[in-house]
């Protein structure tokens, strides 16, 4: 079991799958802690909230079809309450107006079955672009200071 608290972790990319298909799940969280993430996983709608709650991640892919809460439903509570995590959907609707895109907004949609390179390319140029504005955002916060 990882400590993610460890000092050697500060610097990595914290990750939620959420899929309630728990062979999905696994499979993917292996793969991206192959790749360097450090990943926690969820099985519901409710587990994945308190999770985001408890210990925001940098991003949450998460499965749209699941009992309970949905994908939609956990998304709309991220971006009210943790609007910094990112959030990419994964599922196996190619009908995008099925995600209900006036709803909600993702900053990437995956396709099932999922090319493994596709996606962590995905993920990579989410948390690049988040990091790219928040380093704006912490320049002009810093300059503001100066005044």
């Amino acid at each position: 079991m990882l400590n993610i608290f460890s000092t050697q972790n500060l610097d990595r990319n914290r990750v939620l799958v959420v899929d309630d298909n728990i062979d999905n799940t696994l499979l993917l969280a292996t793969l991206l802690e192959m790749e360097g993430y450090l990943v926690d996983t969820a099985y519901c709608g409710y587990t994945a909230i308190s999770k985001i709650e408890a210990n925001p991640p940098n991003i949450v892919l998460i499965d749209f079809m699941m009992p309970g809460i949905d994908g939609i439903g956990v998304a709309q509570w991220v971006r009210k309450n943790r609007p910094s995590v990112a959030i990419v959907l994964v599922t196996a609707y190619t009908d995008f107006e099925d995600l209900h895109p006036s709803i909600v907004k993702f900053d990437g949609i995956t396709i099932k079955p999922l090319d493994l390179e596709k996606t962590v390319s995905l993920i990579q140029d989410i948390l690049n672009a988040k990091q790219m504005t928040n380093h704006k955002y912490n320049q002009y916060v810093s300059i503001g200071c100066y005044y």
